[in-house]
């Protein structure tokens, strides 16, 4: 297949998977989940740091951490909760028959599926930081803005990218979206959110970092307090690493499940 070919395949892909989810969802749903979801998940946390600020348990720094850690995170119920509900619909709308029988070739239909939301991510980001510096302090005076911006975007692309392997790996399984909420809220738990990564046990720690997010949010912090491009390189290329090895293993699970799907006759059980 030709170049053109593909990338028409990849953006037809990225635009009508991102378009189907308003069958459901509601452009006004849409934008109110995008506003009050952000800030409310940012202010529980926020309000939890500063009763430990009041009891003397922690500095007032930890506000601006956990500010920081949740706008970066506000990323993944797009480039996550979103991509893998895309497996969802497919098999309760009846399109994964279709999306099988198409002659498309399948890498750009599989990785274009996940392309809009990267882009969506980005936006509930900067939404996130906007309540983060107008609602709970955060000083963006020394940022270096441009390697934020860098910082977001690669954050979720490869997060996109986990969320193509974990949706790849749903497809297996009768109720995806069972996937899309234990992942959603595993990421809070691992990627040094609202802690630093240092205070999970040895063990969990080495689990942090086969997520993409954990070197996002450490990168967007660095990159707030003033570090530049060049300096949150070698976080930002592990990143990326890990991100490419969740598209290919994604990727392998979308194939294999079509092989199964193909020898059982049995799409939508899988």
């Amino acid at each position: 297949m030709s170049i053109l070919g593909s990338l028409r395949i990849f953006v037809s892909s990225a635009v009508f998977s991102f378009r189907a989810q308003f069958g459901w969802l509601y452009p006004p749903m849409w934008l109110t989940m995008k506003l009050i979801m952000s800030l409310s998940q940012m202010a529980f946390f926020v309000f939890v740091g500063q009763f430990l600020v009041t009891t003397g348990n922690a500095s007032t720094n930890i506000i601006a951490y956990i500010a920081i850690g949740n706008a970066v995170q506000a990323l993944s119920w797009n480039t996550v909760f979103s991509v893998i509900n895309i497996t969802s619909h497919d098999k309760w709308d009846g399109t994964l028959p279709l999306l099988l029988a198409t002659p498309a070739h399948r890498l750009p239909l599989f990785i274009g599926r996940a392309m809009m939301h990267v882009f969506d991510g980005m936006v509930s980001v900067a939404i996130s930081f906007a309540y983060a510096v107008f609602l709970f302090g955060v000083n963006l005076g020394n940022a270096d803005i441009l390697a934020l911006i860098a910082v977001v975007f690669l954050t979720a692309l490869t997060m996109s990218g986990f969320g193509l392997l974990i949706g790849g790996f749903a497809f297996y399984f009768r109720n995806p979206l069972v996937f899309a909420n234990i992942f959603t809220f595993i990421l809070l738990i691992f990627c040094g959110v609202n802690f630093p990564v240092q205070s999970l046990p040895q063990p969990l720690q080495l689990i942090s970092y086969i997520f993409p997010l954990t070197y996002g949010v450490d990168a967007a912090r660095q990159a707030i307090a003033g570090a530049t491009l060049s300096a949150i390189a070698p976080l930002l290329s592990q990143m990326v690493v890990v991100g490419f090895i969740s598209i290919i293993l994604g990727y392998s699970f979308f194939r294999s499940f079509e092989h199964i799907a193909r020898k059982t006759g049995n799409i939508e059980a899988v």
